[in-house]
């Protein structure tokens, strides 16, 4: 059973399995890698902590345009960082805005530690605020009240 927490925060609708390398992979290894596993993006992590990405974009801008050989070239060379990162209790609806604000699709997710626990894209969070809208049409149907008197209930428990 989905908690109302799990309706509005990160963890709720994050990727926990996140397919991460080391810089000092070659770029053609995740380039086919995220062929193979059909995913946008590897996360370049030392240790637990991530310190870049490498998304489809990257690699058309950074080596293809460039004209660069992802045999020869190492993740560190051509990841985007440093990277912005969110913790698994954020709500959703502000990291999405902060998506737009940072021009970027996806976060890692981090622990208090800033060990990687997952990770959240634009589409995990359209998904969310769909599920969310839904549990809340449920809610006003369930409750008979007004849209008006509801409202200000979200806006009481600060969902909204």
């Amino acid at each position: 059973m989905l908690t109302e927490e799990d309706y509005r925060e990160i963890k709720g609708i994050m990727q926990k399995n996140v397919l991460t390398m080391s810089e000092d992979d070659k770029v053609i290894d995740a380039a086919k890698l995220m062929a193979k596993k059909s995913i946008s993006c590897v996360i370049i992590t030392k240790g637990k902590k991530p310190i870049g990405l490498l998304t489809e974009r990257d690699l058309i801008k950074r080596v293809i345009v460039e004209g660069k050989s992802a045999e020869k070239l190492l993740l560190k060379e051509v990841m985007s960082k440093p990277v912005v990162t969110i913790p698994p209790e954020s709500d959703f609806v502000p990291a999405g805005e902060l998506m737009k604000r940072k021009g970027v699709r996806r976060f890692p997710v981090v622990d208090d530690n800033g060990n990687l626990v997952g990770l959240v894209t634009q589409t995990d969070i359209l998904e969310g605020i769909i599920r969310l809208v839904k549990h809340l049409d449920w809610k006003l149907v369930t409750m008979k009240i007004s849209v008006e008197e509801y409202i200000e209930r979200l806006k009481e428990s600060r969902i909204i």
